[in-house]
């Protein structure tokens, strides 16, 4: 299994959003329809699996269906798709207890705030070798480096866009960005060099 083609539908309009709000499950699966690649494939990118992929997808719309009545008239219903995605691929980590968690704040303060990312992203290795080594360096990226990456590079998201779906400011996602790129950075030029690797 691996990612899927997104389908470029038009984004949802307010009407169809606020029918949602009200418990419409057309309107509901409307959303579904659009979004659904897009989850699926973003999960996937972080988790690594088709299969837990699969059912985290429908784990992140069950909770958004049901949270949707209690959410604001100005909902931008992709970013808090890929948010409602994101905690539920953190929880999913903190379940496997593969990451030891760090509280966010002391997260930042590692940050020097002169870092700003410059917009060289790692899109030619993503797109040139959408391969298991991509995958493998990203199974090994912290958390937050991945999410920020994974939704700039695969999914074109704005730095504001990131910044709502991380729950955090543009200055902190650029910092991500800037972290997230070095260390894909490295992580590919030292596999590059790895003896034995097969040429392609």
């Amino acid at each position: 299994g691996s990612a899927q083609a997104e389908p470029q539908n038009p984004t949802i309009d307010s009407k169809v959003i606020a029918r949602a709000q009200a418990s419409d499950q057309q309107a509901f699966k409307a959303i579904y329809t659009q979004y659904q690649t897009q989850i699926f494939n973003y999960i996937y990118r972080f988790i690594g699996s088709a299969e837990d992929a699969r059912d985290m997808t429908q784990d992140t719309f069950l909770k958004a269906y049901l949270a949707l009545p209690k959410t604001s008239d100005d909902l931008r219903v992709g970013a808090w798709l890929y948010r409602i995605a994101t905690n539920v691929c953190l929880d999913e980590l903190r379940h496997r207890k593969l990451v030891k968690w760090q509280p966010w704040g002391a997260f930042i303060s590692v940050f020097h705030p002169s870092q700003v990312a410059p917009d060289s992203p790692e899109k030619q290795a993503i797109s040139a070798e959408n391969t298991e080594e991509v995958q493998l360096i990203l199974d090994k990226m912290y958390p937050r480096y991945r999410m920020a990456l994974i939704l700039r590079e695969y999914h074109d998201l704005s730095y504001d866009e990131i910044a709502e779906v991380l729950n955090t400011t543009r200055p902190v996602v650029k910092s991500l960005l800037f972290r997230a790129r070095e260390e894909f950075r490295q992580a590919y030029a030292n596999a590059e060099h790895q003896p034995g690797r097969a040429k392609g």
